[in-house]
């Protein structure tokens, strides 16, 4: 019993020795934190123009440095030449990056704008800011209270590319023609949209936000989608009337199969894209590779039938 005593005893001492060794000064949390320098995006005083201001932060591997470059951006400028237009209440509850895409989410203190440029600012001061690192994030989507950022036209922002860094373009509304599979899985059917998109957007550009409409699915319910949700677009190209899109791998590892869904899914994706001027003719690839649902690669580019 005794022998028993002095043995737990022994063990005690021990683990308090463990407790009071990492609680003296000479500890390994220095060699854990990373210093790293980054650009937060401001305005003119005027809300004219976009501002950097560069700005140390110190953080661990264990955190996420995304949120904490942006908790720096909501506190504000050093520089009172600067002009922050996002709320300083503002809360970020947390980023999720998905390859070279980011999510970040947001309290609804960020919606409190002072009018349309302030807002354009807003969201560009943050989607600047986290693409400003280099070859990290391309793109940037903003959610509020988990709800995706609704822009100045009503409909969601998506995923949105850096902003010009000289002076904010409005945005404006673009209708778009988006075909979703019917009631039977018969046949495609058009439902039209409304999408918010800079003025002065590239047609490469407008087609990819297009495609991630379509991703998004139907508004009316006697409609389904065509992809799945998990899918994101890579990179849309035109040469020579032909548009080449590349999707994310989800187009293969989350599609549903089947041969009329094989079809609905390639018809959905030529028929919303050739409603552009020029573009006659469609290849998909999934991470450079031909896209291959059912049937095995699709190799060549696909008109209307």
């Amino acid at each position: 019993m005794l022998k028993n005593r002095l043995v737990g005893l022994l063990i005690i001492l021990m683990v308090i020795g463990m407790f009071s060794g990492c609680s003296n000064g000479d500890t390994t949390l220095s060699d854990e934190t990373i210093t790293e320098k980054v650009k937060l995006y401001y305005s003119d005083s005027g809300n004219e123009h976009f501002m950097i201001e560069e700005r140390e932060i110190v953080f661990s591997k264990d955190q996420d440095k995304y949120a904490i470059v942006l908790q720096e951006l909501i506190n504000g400028p050093v520089n009172l030449d600067l002009r922050s237009n996002i709320a300083s209440k503002t809360i970020v509850y947390g980023t999720m990056k998905q390859s070279n895409d980011l999510i970040v989410n947001l309290s609804k203190d960020f919606c409190c704008f002072g009018g349309s440029i302030a807002e354009i600012i807003a969201v560009g001061s943050v989607v600047n800011t986290l693409t400003s690192f280099d070859q990290e994030i391309n793109r940037v989507k903003i959610l509020v209270e988990g709800e995706e950022l609704i822009g100045l036209s009503g409909n969601p922002r998506g995923f949105m590319e850096p902003f010009d860094n000289n002076i904010t373009q409005p945005e404006v509304g673009k209708e778009v023609a988006l075909y979703f599979c019917n009631q039977d899985a018969t046949a495609l059917e058009t439902e039209t949209r409304t999408i918010s998109v800079p003025a002065d957007i590239s047609v490469t550009d407008l087609m990819l936000r297009t495609l991630e409409e379509l991703i998004k699915g139907p508004t009316n319910s006697n409609l389904h989608k065509t992809i799945p949700a998990e899918v994101q677009v890579n990179k849309v190209e035109i040469d020579n009337n032909i548009a080449y899109v590349d999707f994310s791998m989800e187009m293969h590892t989350q599609h549903w199969g089947g041969s009329t869904g094989e079809g609905m899914t390639i018809n959905s994706i030529v028929y919303t894209l050739t409603e552009f001027p020029g573009v006659e003719k469609v290849k998909m690839t999934v991470e450079g590779e031909p896209i291959s649902i059912e049937h095995g690669p699709i190799e060549e580019a696909v008109g209307r039938p």
